[in-house]
């Protein structure tokens, strides 16, 4: 049975919309009810999965609060397993808002600020050996930001899957701070790099700060016999590189509601149509319409079941049967 292990962080989202007003003079306002979800930029991509019927499995570090209950439960609801799922008493699961303007665009913040749970992985806690025996690991740069355990086990995971054969992916998720990428980190980033065979990310946010050259010089950079290169650009679609050339998809157009989590959730369905042995082509075209599915909905949690997406692809089909090939 094939099984994607997903390692790095696991919060709960409280997406806050903001007010609506409803004549010109802004003196009818409207104040949507904020939501809780089940959030963190790797659990986003696991739960997305097990959606689309993969056997996924969670790694990662909770706290013994009522966040961390919440996530545990909210894994178990969605299918997921949590045998590698460790639950930290002393440390805090942290609760992201999500603050959604006018235009569907997110802006998060993250608290308590202490003894952050998603920083830790006891290599000790959980079975190396069982994640070797999956048939894709997947990350995400936030388990990357701090010089912490997290980053040392899931960098170790990494380079021990890539050297067994055990297709890796990673999504670059980089935080930038004043217009500066932290030097330690960036060392860690294009340390796993190494050990990554799907390396995911957006263009101008991301690539443009990982070498010299434009965000599509960067990108095409990292390319190896051993390694493809997804670009994630937003309305525009993705594309993809690897040795021989480069394959694009559009972006689907729909209304966005909001955009958290888009690109955890297109990393879900490019990795399910890579699982299913579908030309890369395809692929991005699948992860397009994963993410475009959920920014239709409210949070990442709106994203697709099996049978949902695939009515969305057949509505999404030309008269020709293509579907953005």
């Amino acid at each position: 049975m094939r099984r994607v292990f997903v390692l790095g962080d696991a919060n709960v989202d409280i997406i806050v919309p903001y007010p609506k007003y409803l004549n010109e003079e802004r003196t009818m306002v409207e104040y949507p009810s904020p939501s809780l979800q089940g959030g963190g930029t790797s659990s986003n991509t696991a739960v997305a999965l097990a959606r689309l019927g993969v056997c996924t499995s969670f790694v990662g570090t909770i706290g013994d609060d009522q966040y961390g209950k919440y996530i545990r439960a909210d894994f178990e609801k969605e299918g997921v397993d949590i045998s590698q799922l460790v639950v930290e008493p002393d440390l805090n699961t942290v609760g992201v808002f999500a603050f959604i303007d006018e235009y569907g665009e997110r802006y998060l913040w993250g608290w308590p600020r202490e003894n952050q749970a998603f920083k830790v992985l006891d290599e000790h806690k959980i079975s190396l050996e069982k994640l070797m025996e999956g048939s894709w690991i997947h990350s995400s740069g936030m388990s990357l930001v701090y010089d912490t355990s997290a980053r040392k086990t899931i960098i170790r995971i990494f380079r021990e899957a890539y050297e067994r054969g055990i297709p890796t992916s990673f999504d670059l998720n980089l935080r930038v701070d004043n217009g500066c990428l932290e030097p330690e980190y960036e060392k860690a980033v294009r340390e796993i790099i190494r050990y990554t065979t799907v390396l995911l990310g957006s263009g101008t946010d991301e690539f443009a700060w990982l070498g010299d050259g434009d965000w599509k010089e960067n990108a095409r950079s990292f390319v190896s016999d051993k390694r493809t290169v997804i670009v994630r650009n937003g309305k525009e679609g993705s594309i993809g590189f690897f040795r021989e050339g480069e394959a694009i998809a559009p972006a689907f157009k729909v209304k966005v509601e909001d955009t958290v989590g888009a690109g955890d959730v297109y990393n879900a369905g490019f990795i399910f149509a890579m699982l299913e042995g579908k030309p890369l082509g395809e692929c991005l075209v699948w992860g397009n319409a994963v993410s475009g599915f959920t920014v239709a909905k409210k949070g990442a949690r709106g994203c697709p079941r099996k049978k949902e997406l695939d009515e969305f692809l057949e509505e999404e089909q030309d008269e020709k049967g293509n579907i953005g090939l």
